[in-house]
């Protein structure tokens, strides 16, 4: 009777686990588009690239310059997900299409390879760790649009020798340009009102560093 009770409660364990576990895969669609295979998902009618550490944009494998399609399978493109491009090492240059606002988490971590990137006006965020560790990048100019940039977004890109904020910036996040040690010049917009903690510490190489009355 007792191995009969322990056998049941068995069962109804791994059967729990089987009955929960596809609420919490994300459901992704794919797309080809100049012969690169997009993975996209979609929410309230518009399509993100990316979305998870699990589902990136493209395979990892990627080289190049690339330009994200500003529609997939139909919908349009607002963002770029998090770990979208995470680690695509030999990705070297990126055009983002003015339909996307936001640009996620890890969007671009780890692609060391990165030397340009476009950031359109229609991008209002800029969220933690969305270029981390992209030492290949060299400048960068921050839309007016946007309005934040958050904790470690440029962390580590120690390739970069410019930084120019736009005037909508109002905060710039703790560690937001930590170890940029190759940056020399640096420009605040004058909407800034907040600078995070260590946001610029590891800059060597800085000489120059505007900073409005704001």
């Amino acid at each position: 009777m007792k191995a009969r009770r322990k056998t049941w409660r068995v069962l109804v364990t791994v059967c729990a686990c089987w009955f929960f576990a596809p609420s919490s895969v994300l459901a992704y669609y794919t797309a080809t588009v100049n012969g690169i295979e997009w993975r996209y998902t979609v929410s309230n009618g518009k399509a993100s690239v990316g979305g998870s550490s699990s589902v990136t944009a493209v395979d990892t494998s990627i080289s190049g310059a690339i330009t994200i399609p500003s529609r997939l399978g139909g919908y349009t493109v607002t963002s770029i997900g998090y770990y979208a491009f995470e680690n695509c090492l030999k990705l070297t240059s990126v055009t983002i299409p003015d339909s996307v606002t936001s640009i996620g988490s890890s969007a671009f971590s780890g692609c060391s390879g990165l030397t340009s990137v476009t950031i359109p006006d229609s991008v209002t965020s800029i969220v933690d760790y969305a270029f981390r560790n992209c030492s290949g990048l060299t400048n960068v100019t921050i839309p007016d649009n946007v309005t934040g940039i958050r904790s470690y977004a440029f962390y580590g890109c120690s390739g970069l020798t410019s930084v120019t904020i736009g005037n909508g910036v109002t905060s710039i996040g703790y560690q937001a340009f930590y170890g940029c040690s190759g940056l020399t010049s640096v420009t605040i917009g004058n909407g800034v009102t907040s600078i995070g903690g260590y946001a610029f510490s590891g800059c060597s190489g800085l000489t120059s560093v505007v900073i409005p009355d704001s």
